[in-house]
């Protein structure tokens, strides 16, 4: 009778289970990159389903029962899962391509559960909804152990730091092509801007990185994938402008697969107004075409982007009081230099000038003395604001493309690729000095202008021109780069077996850089003269002239790769080794044929990368994995050669680097989380020459730093409408060198004079911020509609220094005699709040975002150079505050957006 009770109340409860619907609701994801898929089919049987929106995302309501999940999408292999539906479910669905793409082959983007190092995916959602009208990096700030700042606030400015590595050290590709300069390893994101409207998807890895291409990247790795003929047809517009009155129009177009194999990618971008801080307005334009075939087993495809611009720039820091006296004093700021309470927008780098130049002719007399006539003009006068740190540039891309399957375990990549650049920015010819600013804290220009009309020649050169044409002493002039990178990537992929693949390839490159200065302004003189590097007959230079320096330098990289790969679904092994030869050359214009120090011969120098790693798949929810690495790296082209002469130094040793890193990821449907420690050393990195008097330097030949640190991220989803993600990274990068006798050396001729010491043990790398607190929420109230707060926070933030000042004496060591930290930058916390709605009008999807950027109005220090002697007359050693310069951070911003897309 018991037994029957019991039969009797659990048939009840469970009739009353399958009563009821419930909901089964997810993601449907990419394997390859990690990207959502749009459109995917997801069916249950009986003419039930549904597909996924914009965001990858499905929802449907069923009965509860037992359920079998057909999930596909077109190109990829199509998955069955079977499920018990009892109660709401939320699932995440991964599908495999039918065949390895090029995203696999050439672009080594990074498999969860599978790739054995520390990495982010940004989404195109996020993008769209976080980055406003900022740079590129500036969505990164979510990523653990970065640290992305706009630094002056000028448009294209960015920089970004990954585990206390500038990007120097951060390789960034664009669907697997390196972008970093060949000469000094930077990014100027200005060149990239509008990306955002074909990005794909975009990953960050942090570390050494797996990318099996001879890249020395030490921080980590950026690679953009862009979209193509494997996405679906769309065509976007957008339009936005923020609260500066700067606009943008956008718009995209993506194919997908036409008829007889044809897909077209193109897009393009305008925007225009003004920034942030004073004077860094900007004008840019944005074009990006990329045209795919598909003949027989071959994915032909052609692509070309560039984006010619021009911005203001706010280029060097200023003392606090500067900006704000009263922010100064809360810092302890009791020494103000002559410009203060200029407000937190203040930009030195531009003034008012009034030209004036000869009219008509309006009265005419003889000259008795002279026999001649004497003449009277109006004077016209054009009065404008002038800019000393005008940037223009263009560096339009292009690539040619052929990926060849030649059965379903092989795989062959070619990819050639052109880069031309042309451009520079301005400055002056002597550099500006406090007194050259008026009281307003701007340049004074009329005081060049008017000393130039006044001042003729008087040398034997200038003889010639002196009695009707104006010497100018100082004037504006515009450095110019140019270059032309061509570049190979040939990489093979062999599947040995359905666990075994082994990959290889070359990397070929070739680089010429032509730098000169020219004159673009004699600010009211005819013409002026250049002594340094000329002759009696050359010396005479006008606008357009080329002044100081004009060199070619060439930087060749030739490289090759092989790389084995273990993959039975609970482990996963790789092995990596790159070895690659790097040549350098410079010639000197400026000197005479004759000259010894004209041209150099080439130098050879070699490198190479050993890196390995391991995954474990604990459960199907949890992995651990490991990685260790090598790197023999060759410096930068700064450091090859002695300054701006065309000499090598005598001495260039290889950076070593040695990195090992643990990490270990939980992921279910409602709570991931990611955990990673990471060991980097770094040996014999190159220094900047110290500077001593005005003909004498010392040269620190390397220095060893070590960077440890733990990184935690999370992402919780309390129900379909709520979730709330976190990370917390916390660094600990010193410097580890001390030198007793650093030669010193006449700057000129190379010969020793005296040592110097130098001691760095201990000290924090500066440049950016060893703790990141991140948290956020985002909240859908209803379907489509969303509002994304996040707060994020740093603290022992170092500012970045100059070795002269670690001489071992003085103010440069503690009172227990070791050496003394640069400032540390008051740890500071920034609000951004996002909210956007989309809704449908027939087959059209519209969508409205909002950003609120820096939301509190916090004021904060981004950018700050330790003791810089530029900032007073006589500027203090202090190691704080009063002897810093910075860039205080922006301040609110909004940034409003209206997009179309069918």
């Amino acid at each position: 009778m018991k037994s029957l009770l019991v039969f009797i109340l659990s048939f009840v409860l469970t009739m009353g289970v399958w009563g009821q619907n419930f909901t089964l609701s997810g993601l449907v994801k990419d394997r390859e990159t990690g990207e959502t898929l749009i459109g995917a089919n997801v069916l249950l049987g009986g003419g039930r389903g549904t597909i996924t929106d914009y965001e990858g995302k499905f929802s449907i309501e069923l009965p509860a029962g037992d359920y079998q999940v057909q999930v596909s999408y077109v190109g990829f292999e199509p998955i069955v899962k079977k499920l018990s539906l009892t109660k709401d479910v939320y699932q995440v669905y991964i599908l495999e391509p039918q065949m390895l793409g090029e995203v696999s082959v050439v672009s080594d983007v990074a498999r969860e559960r599978e790739t054995p190092v520390a990495f982010t995916n940004i989404k195109p959602a996020k993008i769209e909804e976080e980055l406003g009208n900022r740079d590129l990096p500036m969505v990164l700030n979510s990523t653990p152990g970065v640290y992305a700042t706009q630094q002056g606030g000028g448009d294209g400015d960015a920089r970004v730091n990954i585990r206390g590595f500038n990007q120097r050290n951060v390789a960034v590709m664009l669907d697997g092509i390196p972008v970093n300069d060949m000469e000094n390893g930077w990014v100027y994101w200005s060149n990239w801007f509008g990306l955002d409207m074909v990005t794909r998807t975009m990953q960050v890895q942090r570390g050494l990185s797996a990318s099996k291409l001879t890249i020395p990247a030490v921080g980590g790795s950026m690679n953009i994938i862009t979209k193509g003929i494997e996405n679906k047809k769309e065509t976007s517009i957008r339009q936005e402008i923020d609260s500066e009155g700067r606009w943008r129009t956008s718009l995209g177009y993506t194919s997908g697969p036409l008829a007889n194999g044809w897909g077209v990618t193109a897009a393009t971008s305008y925007k225009e107004g003004d920034g942030w801080a004073d004077e860094t307005w900007s004008k840019a334009f944005f074009y990006y075409l990329k045209v795919d075939k598909r003949i027989k087993n071959h994915i032909i495809s052609f692509s070309a982007m560039g984006s010619p611009q021009s911005h203001g720039q706010r280029s060097y820091k200023r003392a606090v009081a500067t900006y704000d006296t009263t922010y100064a004093a809360s810092l302890g700021i009791d020494t103000l230099p002559r410009i203060i309470d200029q407000g937190i927008r203040y930009n030195q780098h531009w003034g008012y000038l009034d030209r004036w130049e000869l009219g008509e002719m309006v009265d005419s007399s003889y000259n008795i003395f002279t026999g001649g006539y004497d003449y009277v003009y109006d004077t016209l006068h054009n009065r404008g604001k002038v800019s000393s740190t005008l940037n223009e540039y263009h560096k339009p891309m292009f690539s040619l493309r052929d990926f060849w399957t030649v059965n379903d375990k092989f795989y062959v990549s070619n990819v050639l690729y052109l880069s031309i650049g042309n451009g520079g920015g301005t400055s002056t010819k002597n550099s500006l000095k406090d007194e050259d600013l008026d009281d307003e804290g701007q340049i004074n220009w009329q005081a060049f202008y008017d000393a130039n009309r006044r001042t003729t020649g008087f040398s034997a050169i200038d003889l010639a021109y002196s009695p009707t044409l104006f010497k100018s002493s100082n004037y504006r002039v515009m450095n110019v780069n140019e270059h032309v990178w061509y570049g190979l990537l040939s990489t093979f992929n062999y599947q040995m077996s359905k666990e075994i693949t082994i990959s290889g390839g070359i990397d070929a490159r070739s680089y010429k850089g032509r730098h000169y200065r020219e004159i673009y302004d004699l600010l009211g003189g005819d013409y002026a003269v250049d002594y340094a590097n000329a002759n009696q007959d050359t010396a005479v230079k006008f606008e357009g002239d080329k002044v100081y320096y004009f060199d070619d330098a060439w930087v060749n990289w030739g490289g090759g790769f092989g790389q084995v790969e273990y993959s039975d679904g609970v482990w996963s092994f790789f092995g990596n080794a790159s070895l690659a030869v790097s040549a350098f050359k410079k010639e000197d214009y400026f000197r005479t044929p004759d000259d010894p120090q004209r041209s150099t011969d080439w130098l050879y120098k070699p490198s190479y990368t050993l890196k390995a790693g391991a995954n474990y798949n604990l459960t199907a929810r949890s992995n651990l994995f490991m990685n260790v690495g090598f790197l023999s790296r060759v410096r930068a082209s700064n450091y090859i050669y002695d300054g701006y002469a065309a000499r090598f130094r005598a001495s260039t040793p290889n950076e070593i680097v040695r990195a090992v890193e643990l990490g270990y990821s939980y992921a279910s449907p409602r709570f991931s989380y990611n955990v990673n420690i990471y060991n980097t050393s770094w040996e014999d990195k190159p220094m900047n020459d110290i500077q001593i008097g005005q003909d004498l330097i010392a040269r620190v030949n390397g220095i060893d730093q070590l960077h440890q640190g733990v990184e935690v991220d999370f992402i919780y989803l309390v129900s379909k409408q709520l979730s709330f993600q976190g990370l917390a990274s916390i660094g600990n990068w010193i410097y580890q060198s001390q030198v007793d006798s650093v030669p010193v050396y006449e700057r000129n001729t190379e010969q020793q004079d005296g040592y110097i010491n130098f001691d760095a043990r201990g000290v924090h790398v500066g440049d950016a911020a060893q703790t990141q607190l991140m948290a956020s929420v985002r909240y859908e109230p209803i379907k489509r509609l969303y509002l994304n707060a996040s707060y994020i926070y740093f603290d022992r933030y170092y500012s970045d220094f100059s070795p002269n000042t670690l001489n071992g004496q003085g103010a440069a060591i503690n009172e227990d005699g070791s050496p003394r930290d640069s400032w540390q930058i008051p740890a500071y916390g920034l609000l951004d709040v996002h909210a956007g709605y989309t809704f449908f009008v027939k087959d059209y999807r519209m969508s409205f975002r909002v950003s609120v950027l820096n939301a509190l109005n916090t004021v904060y220090i981004s950018d700050a150079l330790n003791n810089d002697q530029y900032i007073y007359q006589q500027s203090p050693n202090n190691f704080d505050a009063s002897s810093a310069s910075v860039f205080l951070g922006l301040g609110t911003r909004v940034n409003t957006s209206f997009s179309i897309n069918f």
